[in-house]
């Protein structure tokens, strides 16, 4: 499975999982909704996210079994075990992330299309990390995996996603290529905090540092780290954005 068939199929997971949580969430999503109105809403959501969970699981684990097959001529025996989806874990990312806004409005206003699209953007999240999880534990229990890494796959990418690409195979426990880190550098301190909203980053399994989907990314984005980024996340950040101002001046200027 090439990284554009691997794309497309989450793409399509994706949809399909924004076409059965819409009509839910346009009728679920209240203003100010009571503590039944909630539960009611999250009840009703949470079967469309687990679908989807399990089938970002399912893709991630063809994919990781395929690619074991390509770089070590086998595919298993791997263990990819499931973690657990409570409808607690959903509740708790839409209370923080969609909740407030609900409570903000007045009761006889509608809900904003951008607060819908928001709680989309949240169970999108979930699914993903439910494939990217698969490869983090298969790499783990798997002896013949050197470890993972984080792979760029979105149009846009935040400075911080490109910095822990541009790291490269170095992951190896369970809060490395997942986890959001604070501070100066490649090295800083982890927060606990999984993939954010609207990320795109793939996690790919290395068998063999000279041969991996995504090594070639990673080396150009160490060079540039290297050479730009002053062991600084904001220098980073500085430059990345300018690249991408200078980049966009040709197609302004045509336009």
């Amino acid at each position: 499975m090439t990284p554009r068939e691997r794309q497309r199929q989450r793409s399509l997971i994706a949809l399909a999982l924004r076409a059965a949580l819409l009509p839910v969430l346009r009728v679920g999503l209240r203003p100010r909704p009571s503590p039944a109105e909630w539960a009611q809403m999250v009840e009703a959501a949470y079967p469309a996210v687990y679908r989807a969970r399990v089938d970002s699981w399912r893709l991630s684990e063809r994919a990781y079994r395929q690619e074991r097959q390509r770089v070590l001529g086998q595919s298993g025996p791997v263990e990819f075990p499931r973690r657990n989806y409570p409808p607690e874990a959903l509740d708790r990312a839409l209370r923080e992330m969609v909740k407030p806004r609900l409570d903000a409005l007045s009761e006889d206003e509608d809900v904003p299309q951008v607060v819908i699209e928001e709680a989309v953007v949240v169970a999108d999240r979930h699914a993903k990390d439910a494939g990217r999880q698969a490869q983090i534990d298969a790499a783990r229990h798997d002896r013949r995996a050197l470890g993972y890494a984080r792979r760029l796959v979105g149009d846009y990418n935040c400075a911080f996603c490109t910095m822990l690409a541009g790291r490269g195979p170095v992951y190896r426990s369970a809060d490395a290529a997942l986890i959001r880190h604070d501070g100066r550098g490649r090295n800083a301190q982890a927060t606990g905090e999984p993939f954010h909203d609207r990320c795109d980053c793939e996690v790919v399994p290395v068998f063999n540092r000279a041969d991996w989907q995504g090594r070639d990314q990673y080396l150009e984005l160490s060079r540039l780290w290297d050479e730009h980024a002053n062991s600084s996340l904001q220098d980073w950040r500085r430059y990345l954005d300018e690249r991408r101002r200078t980049e966009r001046q040709p197609a302004e200027q045509a336009a």
